[in-house]
């Protein structure tokens, strides 16, 4: 089963207009299933009434009928909301016949495949910008990768080759799979991250975090939670399903965050 954790985004960015602004947050499902038709997850994104649904990646997988369970998500959760999905390392490893297949169906069904692209929300006269950036693959530092890198860094003007410069009359939004580069993202605009790809680090150990990276790196930094810097923050789902190692004291979930007006920090979870 998975956990709500709830997050309050505070900035003085964040417009009047988009204050109490909820954002539910997805990512690295992997195909697995809540309930029947994922009933149990779609009953608890309906009771927090989000504004949006966002999904960061590695929703689905090259696991038999992954890309089918994911899509049927995204149709019945499109009913009600704007759906915004961004691709993770796991889609970019599917064949590319059947990636281009997966994102149009997401968008055949009403869903917003955000591939190095945008999109603005207005309200009142105000906007966000929701950002999906998708970061080649030699990025994800996996040593065990085929694309593997030494020494490779995703910096400030990579994001913006990607993006374009930040919307400096918007509050941005970034929507980005992997959240080691957070400083980058950051720099370059981004009031507030949302990543995934951690698993909050497989096994949490109390009082150091999450143990293992992905890219096989002990005790990351950015494992699960919130995190501020410099004013501006990142929110890191440990996810909602698993790929292949088991989870210890470190339980799947679903985020929800909401933008507030203000100056506060708030303090990790």
């Amino acid at each position: 089963m998975f956990r709500t954790v709830h997050y309050n985004i505070e900035s003085p960015r964040v417009p009047k207009a988009f204050d109490g602004f909820k954002i539910a947050h997805l990512s690295d499902l992997h195909g697995a299933v809540y309930g029947s038709n994922n009933k149990i997850l779609i009953q608890k994104i309906h009771e927090n009434r989000p504004d949006i649904v966002v999904m960061t990646g590695d929703m689905a997988d090259c696991g038999d009928g992954s890309a089918f369970r994911v899509i049927d998500l995204c149709r019945r959760l499109s009913k009600r909301y704007p759906v915004y999905y961004t691709p993770g390392n796991h889609e970019q490893a599917m064949k590319p016949e059947e990636l281009a297949w997966l994102l149009r169906a997401l968008k055949d069904i009403g869903a917003v495949v955000l591939e190095n692209s945008w999109r603005t929300v207005s309200r009142k006269g105000s906007c966000l910008k929701l950002y999906g950036l998708v970061m080649p693959m030699p990025y994800y530092k996996d040593p065990l990768g085929k694309d593997y890198v030494k020494g490779i860094c995703f910096t400030k003007e990579d994001v913006k080759k990607a993006l374009e410069q930040a919307d400096g009359h918007c509050f941005n939004i970034l929507l980005c799979h992997n959240p080691l580069y957070f400083p980058s993202y950051r720099d370059w605009g981004a009031d507030l991250t949302l990543s995934g790809h951690i698993h909050g680090g497989i096994i949490r150990i109390p009082g150091l975090g999450g143990l293992l990276s992905p890219d096989v790196t002990l005790f990351p930094k950015y494992d699960g939670g919130h995190f501020t810097e410099h004013g501006r923050h990142l929110i890191v789902s440990r996810g909602l399903g698993n790929h292949f190692l088991i989870r210890v004291m470190n339980p799947a979930e679903l985020a929800v965050a909401v933008l507030r007006k203000g100056a506060g920090i708030p303090k990790n979870p």
